[in-house]
């Protein structure tokens, strides 16, 4: 899965956002490595372009994904976050997690738009490599990726950490439509699913949030996941910000 990269010029995926309006209309993909923090570095290739504050901003891409040496779990790295909805299926194929998980989504923004088209396969034991890959980078953008893994059973419910406390601001979850319930009682509730993705946007902390606050709430969920994904996301922090962040999860993310 992203063994190397690609150009997209069709208006697809996030290729699709502002499309009309922009001048660049390619975007890569990177490829997947197997590294260190370390190797979580900027390149110079447009990722995404989106209109931010009334002007189109470009996003530059990491020159690789990294899928993290020595993790304390199975982590991925990234730059755009849709991506994660690929990595979410390696981990099932791999039983690293069980269909009906809890995603644990610390973000800016919940993403929870609904896909314009939905997965071809009904189940997540139905997917596949090709079929989740070219889904990902067809349909989906940084903003609806979690509704398609709700609809099709790979997650129950998906909590939303997008302040500073760590149970969150509401549990969404599917039936023909996006559900919502309290949050409140979550941190004895996690008992009851099978697995726990712990999902990080690092824009989470651009928000002028206490610093001490959100990384305690972030390490907390850290240390309950059975697998990590966390996306760079280009359009929302300063890129060398969000590496100093993932530094400064790296005691947490990786085995000692």
């Amino acid at each position: 899965m992203y063994s190397t990269p690609h150009i997209i010029s069709k208006p697809i995926s996030n290729n699709r956002l502002n499309f009309d309006e922009r001048g660049n209309r390619t975007i890569v993909v990177p490829s997947l490595i197997e590294g260190t923090i370390d190797d979580v570095a900027i390149g110079n290739e447009t990722v995404i372009e989106w209109e931010v504050g009334g002007k189109i901003v470009a996003g530059r891409w990491l020159k690789h994904f990294v899928f993290l040496k020595n993790a304390r779990v199975p982590t991925w790295i990234m730059d755009n976050h849709n991506h994660a909805f690929a990595f979410w299926h390696e981990a099932y194929w791999k039983w690293w997690i069980q269909k009906w998980s809890l995603l644990v989504h610390i973000d800016q923004h919940t993403d929870l738009t609904t896909p314009g088209n939905f997965p071809a396969w009904k189940h997540p034991e139905e997917s596949d490599e090709f079929l989740v890959e070219e889904y990902t980078n067809t349909d989906l953008t940084i903003a609806d990726f979690i509704v398609p893994a709700l609809a099709t059973g790979l997650l129950q419910d998906a909590l939303m950490v997008t302040g500073e406390e760590k149970t969150g601001a509401g549990i969404f979850s599917w039936n023909g439509e996006l559900k919502k319930r309290n949050s409140d009682s979550i941190i004895v509730d996690i008992k009851s699913y099978p697995s726990i993705i712990v999902d990080i946007d690092l824009d989470y902390f651009s928000q002028g949030f206490d610093d001490t606050k959100t990384l305690e709430t972030t390490k907390y969920w850290i240390e309950k996941a059975d697998i990590i994904t966390i996306a760079t996301s280009p359009l929302f922090i300063d890129q060398e910000k969000a590496l100093s962040v993932l530094k400064s999860l790296q005691s947490s993310l990786v085995a000692l």
